[in-house]
């Protein structure tokens, strides 16, 4: 017990303790921490059961500019640990997660207010030339706090709470089971909706009902819905892509630096120019390509030390230590250009992110050789594209990537697949590497122009377009599949009896759970606070089991 203690109470560390992102990102994820819960605790199954289950409440939750809504870490990792010492069925974790969450947004508050005390302690020792020091900074503080905030009580809720909450199942009547089994039966609309809002352009909606029915009336599952979605998104975005040529053959647009692109504003300065020109000059100092990708790797652990403060910039500075050592000869050199980097950044850092560092490579590259790109140049060129940046990686991976595959990933577990979490995790995990070293390259490469170049065309636009079909339609088939409630409403008609259910069915199957996700949907829309919707979706499971009108579909 005390092993499974330790082991649980590391993994609930890490999940919040981001020191190597693309990889700890997946532990902010139910789906992978209920399963590996489960399998430190001897039952992965049950883990991997109520990590699905959790996690489909959670799918449209998106974490951006250090606000989290809901603490999924929590969630995850105690709503799991509840399950497994109470004995209770996995369809009941999601009424043990919300809760927990909540009480865990006090958790990441504390969390991210004491790590803007690190960083200020960053800045004293870099005054006194310590670079080291600002590494350290970087991550050992803020792992001694995400220990003992997260660490320790979910070791001492392993190592003590068993009884207690075994007494606790056991204590509650069977009819309030029944009950909170309908409740976890309609969390995952919550889910389905915020996606559905957050993906849902008014031209694409018709994807999500494509989904819907199509898995509704014919009962494919998720991963044939994925597979018709993206041949489907395949031919949409080479349709449009042929469009673009076309017009493109017709006019010829130069890229000017400054200029308006898809209502985004990224600042300009004529260092921007001297640093491209400058690739013209014979450098004598070069970044190896060792050092970029170094200085990539760097980039992981730029949230190790999220604050309140300055969000990312102690990881911003951190992953610059790199290049700078390489670039500068002198000490006292590298001191002063570390300094620039030590200013409020926030970014999304994993896959479209990293072409802002590489850009800064490419631009402090440029100044140790002598080129007119001063500090402030640097950090103009940084602070005019991290909000764009933000925009786009926010959207491909929190809003596009992780719903889609940790949605057929729960399909699959709920199924009883391990399949479903492992090739989540390693899928997600390959397409954040690849597109988060292809963007530190292109920055480095091409500089500033490359990701104008990318907004001016509508390359962006075009590919999350494709996704978001795709998106659409498995969120679609969620809201068939997992929104699990129906009527055992039945009216006496003559002698015989008639299932309101069944009359529902021959109009159309699964119209109960349409039902409930388009008014999720429809509170969201009308900017319902989420707090107050779960309250609803509570209230409205609870009186729907009592009075007969609604029933748990397992």
């Amino acid at each position: 017990m005390v092993i499974s203690a330790l082991l649980v109470a590391i993994l609930a560390t890490m999940g919040q303790w981001w020191f190597f992102g693309p990889v700890t990102k997946c532990l902010v994820y139910p789906l992978t921490t209920g399963t590996l819960v489960g399998l430190f605790m001897g039952d992965p199954m049950t883990g991997m059961l109520a990590g699905a289950n959790i996690q489909l409440i959670y799918l449209g939750w998106i974490s951006a500019g250090g606000t989290m809504p809901s603490n999924t870490i929590v969630a995850g990792i105690f709503g799991t640990v509840m399950v497994l010492i109470s004995g209770a069925d996995p369809s009941m974790a999601a009424t043990f997660a919300v809760p927990l969450s909540l009480l865990g947004l006090l958790l990441n508050q504390v969390y991210m207010t004491v790590n803007a005390a690190w960083i200020h302690i960053a800045d004293g020792l870099l005054e006194k030339g310590n670079i080291r020091g600002v590494r350290l900074m970087n991550f050992v503080p803020s792992c001694c706090m995400a220990a003992l905030l997260y660490g320790v009580p979910v070791f001492l809720m392993i190592m003590f709470g068993g009884d207690w909450a075994q007494n606790f199942i056991n204590s509650v009547p069977e009819d309030v089971i029944n009950a909170l089994e309908v409740v976890g039966g309609i969390m995952p609309a919550l889910g389905v909706a915020m996606l559905l809002n957050y993906l849902g352009k008014p031209k694409l909606i018709p994807w999500f009902f494509g989904g819907f029915f199509l898995t509704a009336y014919s009962g494919l599952g998720l991963t044939a819905i994925s597979i018709f979605a993206a041949i489907i998104a395949i031919i949409t975005f080479l349709g449009d892509n042929e469009g673009v040529q076309k017009v493109a053959k017709k006019t010829v647009k130069r890229l000017s630096v400054g200029k308006k692109v898809d209502n985004i504003e990224v600042a300009a300065t004529p260092a921007v120019e001297n640093a491209v020109a400058a690739q013209d000059l014979e450098y004598t100092k070069r970044l190896s390509k060792s050092t970029l990708i170094k200085t990539w790797l760097w980039t992981t652990s730029t949230e190790a030390c999220y604050n309140y403060e300055r969000l990312q910039a102690l990881g911003a500075a951190n992953l610059m230590i790199t290049p700078i050592r390489a670039l500068y000869d002198s000490h006292e050199r590298q001191v002063e250009e570390l300094k620039k980097y030590m200013v409020f950044y926030n970014s999304e850092v994993f896959t479209v992110g990293p072409i802002i560092n590489g850009i800064a490579c490419s631009m402090e590259e440029a100044r140790a050789n002598g080129a007119d790109v001063t500090a402030e140049d640097i950090n103009s060129v940084r602070t005019g594209l991290m909000g764009p940046v933000a925009g786009i990686g926010d959207t491909i991976m929190q809003g596009i990537l992780f719903p889609t595959l940790f949605g057929i990933g729960c399909s699959m577990a709920l199924e009883g697949s391990y399949l479903g979490p492992i090739l989540s995790f390693v899928v997600f995990e390959a397409l954040i590497f690849g597109c988060g070293y292809f963007m530190f390259m292109t920055g480095y490469n091409q500089g500033k122009s490359s990701l104008l170049r990318i907004l001016k065309n509508g390359t962006i636009d075009r590919i999350v377009n494709a996704f978001s079909i795709v998106g659409l339609m498995v969120v679609g088939a969620m809201a068939a599949t997992r929104v699990a409630v129906n009527t055992p409403l039945e009216i006496a008609v003559g002698e015989g009896v008639t299932s309101i259910q069944s009359v529902l069915d021959s109009l159309a199957p699964g119209l109960i759970p349409l039902g409930i996700t388009m008014l999720v949907w429809a509170m969201l829309r009308k900017k319902v606070n989420t707090l107050w919707i779960i309250v609803a979706i509570f209230v409205v499971g609870i009186l729907g089991y009592f009075t007969g009108i609604l029933g748990y579909v397992g």
